[in-house]
Formats: C-alpha cells, sequence, structure tokens
C-alpha cells in the first residue's frame, strides 16, 4: 500500500535532500512549493501525513496548519513541521504550546525524520541500522 506524503517546502535544495532521504517504493512523495499551493495539493491529493516548512515567503507554514486543523478532513492527518529557525528554545516553545504532532528542526539527520515518518504512519519503510529501504511487503492472499 503506497502511503501519500505531502512536502510543502520552498527550497529546491531541501526537497531534492528529502526526495532522497525518503525514497521508497510505499511512499509516494508529493511536492508544493508555496502554501498556496499546499494547501490546493492537500485538498486534492488526500495525503496521509504532510511535511511542512514553517518558514515559507508570502505565507507562514504555521497559518497553513491552522487552516488544514480547522478543515474536518486533516483533523486526524500528521503534520510534522520543520523549521529552520535559530533560536531552539523559543522554538520549542511555540510547539509546546501547539498541537502539532511533531517538529524537526533543520539541517535534520535522515534517521530522524524517517523515525518520525515510521512513527506517525504506524510503518516501517527503513532498516533501522542501515537506513537503507526495506522490501515491499505484500498481503499474500490464500
Amino acid at each position: 500500500m503506497s502511503h501519500i506524503i505531502l512536502y510543502i517546502e520552498d527550497e529546491n535544495a531541501i526537497v531534492e535532500l528529502v526526495q532522497d532521504v525518503l525514497r521508497h517504493p510505499d511512499i509516494d512523495l508529493q511536492f508544493a512549493f508555496s502554501a498556496a499551493e499546499g494547501l490546493k495539493k492537500a485538498r486534492t491529493g488526500h495525503p496521509d501525513l504532510i511535511l511542512l516548512d514553517v518558514m515559507m515567503p508570502g505565507r507562514s507554514g504555521w497559518s497553513v496548519w491552522e487552516e488544514l486543523r480547522g478543515e474536518d478532513d486533516f483533523k486526524h492527518i500528521p503534520i510534522i513541521m520543520l523549521t529552520g529557525q535559530l533560536h531552539r528554545y523559543r522554538v520549542m516553545k511555540e510547539f509546546a504550546k501547539s498541537d502539532i504532532d511533531a517538529y524537526i528542526t533543520k539541517p535534520f539527520d535522515a534517521r530522524v525524520v524517517r523515525d518520525e515518518i515510521q512513527k506517525m504512519l504506524a510503518v516501517t519503510f527503513w532498516d533501522a541500522r542501515t537506513g537503507k529501504p526495506l522490501p515491499v511487503q505484500r498481503d499474500k492472499k490464500a
């Protein structure tokens, strides 16, 4: 079963990195390069999980998060916020006041991103020791 992950991020270099980090046959990784495009893709693509950059031009990830959480279709979709903000303590306080599912600071460790995604989706895509994709498991019919 393929899991749709939508990543809303305005920086191409980060998008390319995440594309490499999350490469797996059971992941359909989709991208949006602005808040407006991300909202549109979220509403039409029915993602299983959303990765959301906090700092984007024109509109913050916080406002995108608030809008999505205000819609019934997104109340139970896990959202992981990614932030490159330097003031880690301030960021931790902001996240603690919210009901964000998880946040990850950039630059990030690939294992941290993978672990959060696997935890949120309750599946295992990568070997914990090597980080290599595990074989695709298909249901066998008797």
